[in-house]
């Protein structure tokens, strides 16, 4: 005689899927999944106001939810609270996250928006000692030793006053392709620049 299967989904009461979630019944995930996405997607959607982010999020939230099912303890509220706190905690999370990468993306943006003028004062004494030269005939001189890819980037940004992303649109690239390019060319431009200062001096 076979033992009647628990209809999780229909029967079960939250901390019932709680302990059976401990005991790795993924059935009782499901159940938790379907339950109570419709509630936790709204939490994080009014938290990022993003669809698809609070789509990832809410993943994260169910990997949480099946990876931690045992720490649950019934005498800190429902199941629905706890897991709208993790809702809560991993959205602003990310909201936290967007902002430190929004912060870094401006000030490495406003760093390569002026190299040029960064190399010439950086720079200064290699045009002092070049008995005058032009110092945009030393960066063009410079750039000749950027790599074909960087450097088509590079000249793209700044001699031609493209922002990142039309640098992207013009070459049919990524963002963070021609982001990291421009990087390493800047790299690669500022020590060529200090090697033309060691031999002058």
């Amino acid at each position: 005689m076979k033992t009647p299967v628990l209809d999780l989904d229909a029967d079960a009461g939250d901390e019932t899927l709680m302990d059976e979630m401990a005991r790795q019944d993924f059935r009782a995930l499901e159940a938790m999944y379907l339950r109570y996405r419709p509630t936790l997607r709204a939490v994080l959607l009014k938290i990022l106001g993003n669809p698809m982010e609070a789509d990832d999020v809410l993943q994260d939230v169910f990997v949480q939810l099946w990876t931690r099912a045992g720490d649950y303890c019934p005498r800190g509220g429902r199941p629905l609270g706890w897991l709208i706190t993790l809702a809560r905690r991993r959205a602003i999370d990310r909201v936290r996250q967007r902002a430190a990468y929004q912060r870094a993306t401006d000030r490495f943006e406003k760093e390569l928006r002026h190299p040029l003028l960064d190399a010439a004062r950086e720079f200064a004494s290699v045009e002092t000692a070049a008995h005058g030269g032009d110092l945009r005939e030393l960066l063009k001189d410079a750039m000749r030793h950027i790599p074909e890819k960087q450097r088509e980037a590079l000249d793209r940004a700044f001699l031609d006053g493209m922002t990142h992303r039309e640098v992207a649109a013009d070459l049919r690239l990524p963002l963070g392709t021609v982001k990291t390019r421009i990087e390493l060319g800047l790299r690669k431009l500022r020590s060529v620049l200090a090697g033309s200062r060691r031999e002058v001096w």
